[in-house]
């Protein structure tokens, strides 16, 4: 598509940074709002990552927080960088788009990590049912309902992933033929690579969005006590953002609906207009992400281990109902041996042996017992059988004597 040629500098579409100053230096304080939104962000990040080192426990679990959230310093300065350097757009955009592919990966990592581990995960989701047709993608109302399974997360999975091949090859193939004055940025002709670039990444874009929705529905109610649904749409929305927001203004530049103002052309306008916006906007979306990850998440290991600590804790004194005291009795004999905050996997609980039922011994038994207890003292030999199970094996056999002294009990 021919461009305006009075709106054009010497030396390509894109000028050098001694240009672009030299046009902006008398409105540069409008574009140190970038630089003064940047500066605030890195503050702000460098502030989570110390609550996050000094809260979370888990390092894995440290590291995939602070991965997520630095995509969004990482777009600001790339983006600040492309404003400034017209001509390094293309270098910034591609080293953004790696880091976003690997925060991609990282933020699946965190909702397994949310459930405990894919085994876990796979164990709660198992059965489940979901539509495939989450909204906005509504197109998709005539297929079958998804069963969560192995396969079934395994292809959404795939269909996130694959955004981070595809448009990671793609900006590579474009750095190329960008290099070998190929590629004309701005450029929707059928005979320019950049138009079919631009709707390879758009589709796969698409694809991409559309598996994290399968996801979070397929999660969304396992995962109640972590607010799946802000995370998810901090994630997507730098998803499009990234996706599609560049592309578009390409496409508006191109068809007429940003003018062609001298000194600067439409590609660097569109180009301008894009990286400047994505500075702010990642600014914005970086504050709301502090709201939905500033957290102390509860781990399921922790749960876990809770509830079979809370399981494992017993009483050795327990006996069988027959030995039992009333509850009133139990609380007051007691009261003084239980210690409030007992996080000990097993206490014992101590009450005077008077009080228990016990079985009544044998008479002979009796009987030598009393022959051999000096006078004035009353010997009574007493043995339980196993108690909570059948004699045998493993069986608790509990043997106790008493002795009266003038009113007084020993044990």
């Amino acid at each position: 598509m021919a461009k305006g040629s009075n709106c054009s500098l010497d030396g390509g579409s894109f000028p050098l940074s001694s240009e672009f100053f030299q046009v902006i230096k008398n409105e540069l304080w409008i574009f140190l709002i970038p630089v003064l939104v940047a500066l605030i962000q890195l503050a702000l990040f460098l502030e989570e990552m110390g609550f996050f080192l000094r809260n979370i426990r888990s390092t894995r679990r440290t590291c995939l927080y602070l991965w997520i959230l630095g995509v969004y310093p990482v777009f600001c300065i790339s983006s600040i960088i492309g404003l400034y350097i017209p001509r390094s757009s293309a270098i910034c955009n591609f080293v953004a788009s790696i880091y976003h592919s690997i925060t991609l990966w990282k933020f699946l990592d965190l909702i397994t990590d949310f459930f405990g581990g894919k085994a876990r995960m796979l164990e709660e989701l198992e059965g489940q049912m979901v539509s495939p047709n989450p909204a906005p993608c509504c197109c998709c109302c005539c297929f079958p309902n998804i069963v969560v399974n192995r396969t079934s997360i395994r292809w959404m999975n795939i269909a996130v992933y694959q955004l981070s091949v595809v448009r990671t090859l793609l900006f590579f193939v474009g750095l190329i033929l960008w290099a070998d004055d190929k590629y004309d940025y701005g450029d929707v002709d059928y005979t320019n690579p950049n138009s079919y670039i631009n709707i390879i990444i758009g589709l796969s874009t698409f694809l991409s969005f559309y598996g994290y929705l399968l996801f979070y529905k397929a999660t969304k109610k396992a995962l109640e006590g972590y607010s799946p649904r802000s995370k998810f749409i901090c994630i997507t929305l730098v998803l499009v953002l990234c996706g599609l927001q560049n592309g578009i203004l390409e496409t508006m530049g191109a068809l007429g609906a940003i003018p062609c103002v001298p000194p600067f052309t439409v590609e660097t306008r569109s180009q301008t207009i894009y990286n400047y916006s994505l500075a702010l906007e990642m600014f914005f979306i970086s504050l709301f992400a502090r709201y939905c990850f500033r957290r102390v998440e509860p781990s399921a290991e922790r749960e876990a281990a809770a509830a079979r600590g809370t399981r494992d804790k017993s009483c050795q004194t327990a006996v069988p109902a027959r030995y039992s005291l009333s509850e009133d009795e139990a609380i007051f004999i007691n009261s003084s041996y239980v210690m409030e905050n007992d996080e000990t996997l097993c206490h014992i609980e101590h009450a005077p042996l008077d009080k228990y039922d016990f079985l009544q011994p044998q008479e002979d038994r009796a009987a030598g017992h009393a022959a051999l207890a000096p006078r004035g003292v009353k010997n009574i030999g007493v043995e339980l059988a196993s108690i909570g199970s059948a004699p045998g094996k493993g069986a608790l056999q509990v043997q106790a004597q008493i002795n009266y002294i003038n009113e007084a009990t020993v044990v």
